[in-house]
């Protein structure tokens, strides 16, 4: 492991010359949920642009997002988002630790908030894209995702200890697969018009060092419609499929994508979701044109399988949010969002729009 961050290390300053334009920025911040009680964060992001020895411009660069967290309920977790770019090239990468006493509601659509217990998991997980564009808008790509996971503390005879799941014992999974997407939105941190389509297909099999064999199938449709210069309404549709032995702590997670709801309340193979979300940056002038605001609509289920999906089961999420930009021109922002459901409330504070 050592060996690869060294190679990265001289790759990086082999392929970055002394004209490099560089841009630093980060905050600290606390914020509350009901997943996670009180927490205190750091946010940080840094990049280099630097220029194309043939033309002069500055297309290419290298980036890095970080974000760490410790909670009142003595969660920790290290993100860390770095990105390169070279003409038509990109290879971005998330590589997350994380050290997480959480909650576990059992499998499915119609867990009852009531019934749940506490874990401790650890947990290593790092998923590398190498992307190409084939054209203005059209991205291909190859993926590698690998990762480690260890249930550390259960409840004693508890639901964890005696359901029949997939994963319980200490593990790794190893995948690969590709993609293909198209991006009109012009791939910033905040789109303001245009598109985003992408297919991928994943395959985790023993022969990749995987200790289960399954297979994911993902849709993602994002759309961005711009009213007037301070207003975008932005819309998601998307389905995460899994078929074969999934272990339980890679299932789809709901509330990845309904904000009111804790992450683990409903999980299982397959999740869909619709999202619609008003965006707005009001102010002009001074400090207060950083100061963004959202009104959100969300909702979603999730199944065994795609028949499994049913009319009457689908899960609400409603709220709002204020958005303060970190990098003003390019609206790289930290958010704050609160999402109320059924029976839950939930407030959220991270980097980045969710889509």
């Amino acid at each position: 492991m050592k060996s690869a961050f060294a190679t990265l290390f001289l790759l990086a300053i082999t392929l970055i010359p002394l004209s490099a334009q560089l841009t630093f920025t980060a905050y600290p911040y606390l914020a509350y949920s009901s997943e996670t009680r009180a927490m205190a964060g750091a946010f940080s992001f840094v990049r280099y642009d630097f220029a194309d020895p043939q033309t002069g411009t500055s297309p290419n660069r290298i980036s890095l997002l970080g974000n760490t967290i410790f909670s009142q309920n003595h969660q920790f977790l290290l993100a860390l988002i770095p990105r390169y770019e070279y003409g038509a090239f990109m290879i971005d990468s998330s590589i997350e630790f994380s050290l997480w006493p959480d909650t576990f509601y059992g499998i499915g659509n119609s867990t009852d908030h009531d019934i749940s217990e506490s874990f401790t998991s650890g947990n290593y997980a790092t998923e590398t894209s190498l992307r190409y564009r084939l054209g203005q808008s059209l991205i291909a790509s190859v993926q590698m995702d690998l990762g480690w996971h260890e249930l550390r503390k259960t409840v004693d005879a508890g639901m964890l200890e005696t359901m029949e799941l997939v994963g319980k014992e200490d593990a790794r999974h190893s995948g690969i697969g590709a993609s293909l997407s198209f991006d009109s939105s012009g791939g910033s941190y905040y789109p303001e018009k245009g598109m985003r389509f992408e297919l991928k297909q994943i395959w985790y099999e023993d022969a990749l060092g995987s200790d289960f064999t399954w297979q994911k199938h993902l849709y993602d449709w994002r759309i961005y419609i711009p009213m007037g210069k301070k207003n975008v309404l932005a819309f998601q549709s998307d389905l995460e499929q899994n078929k074969g032995e999934v272990p339980y702590y890679r299932y789809p997670e709901l509330g990845r994508r309904l904000r009111a709801y804790d992450s683990r309340r409903f999980v299982d193979k397959l999740r869909i979701s619709q999202r619609i979300e008003h965006r707005s940056f009001p102010f002009e002038e001074g400090l207060a044109k950083r100061l963004g605001f959202v009104l959100f609509a969300e909702t979603g289920q999730v199944a065994p399988d795609f028949q499994d999906i049913a009319l009457k089961d689908w899960h609400i999420s409603v709220g709002g949010g204020i958005r303060f930009s970190i990098l003003p021109q390019e609206r790289l922002n930290l958010r704050a969002d609160l999402g109320f459901g059924k029976d839950s409330i939930n407030l959220i504070i991270n980097a980045r729009e969710v889509f």
